[in-house]
């Protein structure tokens, strides 16, 4: 590009000062950014600090490279509680909600014990 170009855009360029219209627009990176500033918000408002923490445990465990096996364990044992729970009901029973209850207790313990195992083994290296 020479001087001849220089010169013919000059000539070209409206006269006067340019100024591009601003506009202000919130924009979300991300889902997880939009996530954290709703919590913000939440705790702001009033959110407990139970409710926040289990908020947090959340993203740690979605989020931390060196606890996929973690993340695992607890998938397959939220399937098998979930499996329980939604298992159907014979109709001699009265109360099913209790029925329901007592099912989940036994699964969310037969899962503590089994991740509990299946997590040391991870930990000391210890695999069968």
């Amino acid at each position: 590009m020479g001087w001849e170009h220089t010169a013919r855009e000059q000539r070209l360029a409206p006269f006067g000062e340019y100024r591009p219209e601003v506009y202000r627009v919130k924009v979300h990176d991300t889902f997880e950014q939009h996530r954290l500033r709703l919590a913000a918000a939440l705790i702001h408002n009033g959110m407990s600090v139970s409710d926040f923490f289990l908020y947090s445990a959340d993203y740690v465990l979605r989020h931390h490279r060196k606890l996929r096996r973690l993340r695992i364990v607890f998938r397959q044992g939220v399937r098998q509680i979930h499996a329980a729970v939604q298992a159907p009901i014979p109709s001699g029973f009265i109360e099913p909600e209790s029925e329901r209850d007592r099912r989940r207790r036994e699964a969310v313990l037969r899962v503590c014990s089994w991740a509990s195992r299946e997590l040391h083994a991870d930990i000391t290296g210890d695999r069968p």
